[in-house]
């Protein structure tokens, strides 16, 4: 019988079994090894529009039509005016004639040059007007001479002719004028600021100024039965300058018109 008193020897336990799988501490987390999903950028920063790029935007579209208007009208102008050969626009009109005994263009220069309206432009321009006429009336002799239209008007004074109101393309619509057709020479009259005459083609050139002015075309002996073929020629020293300033007001609206619109399209960063 073993005593109460005697100490207990400890029982030896033998050595511990290998911890399990299920018992290891797992691993940490590998932060750079792949999840199955790509890496995404952060989102960038929104924008917004203020009344400001909206006004920017609305404003930048309706500048940019006027603007390619007056930059193509300067390209138009100046490649025009390169491809002259002596400076001048030329019209060629159809053929002119009248039973009577002149076509006349009366106050053909009153709209654009009266003396009360804008005289300076006149002047500035500097328009030149070539006149060329080809008879092919009842005499090959043709006429064509520029006055006063006071002076001209006296002169047709009772007799026929046709009076160009308007032109539709080239073509002239007529006035007749009823009256004789019989009237004195017009290479007889002293009153023509410019005139040619003779057979074949006839030229004259003139340089326009303020007042009230007419035209004329005519047989040179002042027969009737008139008909003539006409080219209308005008030139000006203002029309490079015209088409090299419209080039640069309209490069620089058409630029300026572009960067309204971005940037009322692209507003600002949200804040």
């Amino acid at each position: 019988m073993t005593n109460a008193t005697e100490p207990r020897s400890a029982t030896n336990p033998g050595p511990l079994p290998p911890p399990s799988v299920d018992d290891a501490v797992p691993p940490p987390p590998n932060r750079t090894a792949p999840t199955g999903f790509a890496p995404t950028e952060p989102p960038p920063e929104g924008r917004e529009r203020g009344a400001g790029h909206i006004a920017a935007l609305i404003i930048g579209c309706l500048a940019l039509l006027p603007a390619l208007g007056m930059l193509a009208g300067g390209v138009a102008i100046t490649v025009a005016h390169g491809v002259t050969d002596d400076g001048y626009f030329d019209v060629t009109i159809d053929r002119i004639d009248s039973d009577g005994v002149a076509v006349a263009a009366v106050d053909l220069w009153d709209t654009a040059a009266d003396d009360e309206d804008w005289p300076w432009v006149l002047d500035w321009l500097d328009p030149d007007i070539r006149l060329e006429a080809h008879g092919a009336g009842s005499t090959d002799d043709v006429f064509v001479g520029i006055a006063a239209t006071d002076d001209i008007e006296a002169y047709l004074d009772g007799a026929s002719f046709d009076e160009i109101t308007s032109f539709d393309d080239r073509t002239p619509t007529y006035a007749p004028r009823a009256g004789d057709t019989i009237v004195a020479p017009p290479t007889e009259q002293t009153f023509w600021v410019a005139e040619a005459s003779g057979s074949g083609l006839q030229q004259l050139e003139w340089e326009a100024r303020n007042g009230d002015w007419s035209v004329v075309v005519m047989n040179a002996d002042g027969s009737p039965e008139v008909a003539a073929d006409v080219n209308v020629g005008v030139s000006s020293d203002a029309v490079l300058p015209i088409g090299i300033v419209l080039l640069v007001l309209g490069g620089i609206g058409v630029l300026g018109s572009v960067a309204l619109i971005v940037v009322g399209a692209r507003g600002r960063a949200a804040r």
